[in-house]
């Protein structure tokens, strides 16, 4: 019987390959690959696995060759909200079925050499945010959770069927979208009766916050399951500046750690000019040291990068992960530690405060976050929000409150 991932994460450093997206410009493919039925869809990776799926599995081939144990799906973008901007939402499950099984072609080539590969179904950020606002209107947003949540189903059932052993949601800028993909995960996991393992990796700035504003230690407590075996950073800017933050991941999280830097930071053409040298010499200290689990790379990196990867990391020991001690697991953009005694700020509520109720009433959302703003000063570290009452459209109340607490810089921190 063949040991599960996790069990072998005990063992090994697994190696993750590069960037496929770097890869394909190699291969200086012209504007017909990109036509799909007579039509042109310029920039559109995914469409690769329809028109050009021997460029994708011999990718593949070469990141395997150079030593990855995991190597990742072409479908970062097959999902309908991504694909819809060219026209081609309709072929989600068709490029997440093939970007699976050309990942899978080559993995079973690669065991009839006695080596075993795992195929991570890449699951990307979508080109919209469920929290961020936009234009003028503090309630809108570009993509609502239903939506998202049904597309992802979408891309992980074209996966699945496509032969991936895993799912790897990544490049997360958004955690509520990051939320989204796990549910959809884990619904479709539970319909067909099996368990898929998922991977989680953020893109974050050098203070550890995504785009949305969210600190990945928030992050980590709003997302763990037990379907997550790892939590980790890719993309960002680089080894160097990403290797602190990872660490402070691996002190919070009792599960495997993942890091897949860029090979540093674009030059003004928008190549990566790190050299594979430079990349490892950053990795070395994780890997000496036994903290990490599963590493290999993002933009810019080739399977040179990846060969001097593996090759470094045979034999060494892996990370060894140890549960979490702080007990409270909550959070709003930051995490809420362990503290004893939480103060619960309940003025935000329409049965018991008859100026909040008036304010929603009257649609006075910024004044009504005056009281929010006023109880965490206070010494509040939960703010309780009560929006029923039976001449209020409570759902939508609630929808649009929430989304204004979550604009705030200030009480967006509060869980």
């Amino acid at each position: 019987m063949k040991e599960g991932l996790t069990d072998i994460l005990k063992k090994k450093i697994l190696i993750l390959d590069g960037a496929t997206g770097t890869a394909i410009q190699d291969y200086n493919l012209d504007k017909e690959s990109y036509v799909y039925k007579e039509r042109e869809q310029a920039g559109c990776h995914e469409i690769l696995n329809l028109t050009e799926r021997d460029v994708i599995l011999d990718i593949h081939r070469k990141y395997i060759q150079a030593g990855a144990d995991i190597i990742e799906t072409n479908t970062f973008n097959a999902n309908g909200i991504s694909l819809k901007k060219y026209g081609i939402e309709d072929l989600a499950y068709r490029l997440a079925y093939e970007g699976a099984s050309i990942a899978r072609e080559a993995a079973l080539e690669a065991e009839k050499e006695n080596k075993r590969i795992w195929v991570a179904g890449s699951l990307g950020p979508t080109s919209k945010s469920a929290s961020i606002p936009t234009k003028e209107d503090p309630t809108s947003r570009e993509v609502e959770f239903d939506e998202l949540l049904e597309d992802y189903r979408t891309q992980t059932e074209g996966l699945l069927d496509g032969g991936a052993d895993l799912i790897l949601i990544e490049t997360i800028f958004d955690g509520l979208n990051a939320k989204a993909a796990v549910i959809a995960v884990e619904e479709v996991a539970e319909l067909r009766g099996r368990e898929v393992p998922i991977m989680v990796s953020a893109t974050v700035d050098k203070e550890g916050r995504l785009l949305s504003g969210q600190d990945i230690y928030s992050l980590i407590r709003a997302l763990d399951r037990d379907s997550i075996i790892s939590f980790g950073l890719n993309c960002s800017f680089g080894a160097k500046d990403l290797i602190p933050l990872v660490r402070k991941v691996g002190e919070i999280t009792g599960k495997y750690l993942s890091i897949y830097p860029n090979a540093g930071l674009p030059n003004a053409e928008g190549k990566y000019d790190e050299l594979p040298e430079t990349t490892l010499e950053y990795l070395k200290p994780l890997i000496d040291n036994g903290e990490i689990n599963i590493i290999g790379g993002c933009c810019g990196t080739k399977p040179h990068h990846i060969s001097l990867i593996s090759e470094y990391s045979a034999g060494k020991m892996p990370r060894i992960p140890k549960a979490s001690k702080d007990k409270p697991f909550l959070s709003g953009n930051t995490p809420l530690w362990d503290r004893g005694f939480l103060v619960v700020g309940e003025r935000n509520n329409v049965a018991g405060s008859r100026k909040f109720k008036r304010l929603i009433e009257e649609k006075a959302y910024e004044e009504a976050l005056e009281i929010t703003r006023n109880q965490i000063e206070r010494g509040a570290h939960i703010i309780d929000l009560n929006l029923d009452d039976a001449l209020l459209d409570s759902v939508e109340e609630m929808k649009t409150f929430l989304r204004f607490l979550g604009n705030d810089a200030y009480t967006s921190k509060a869980p």
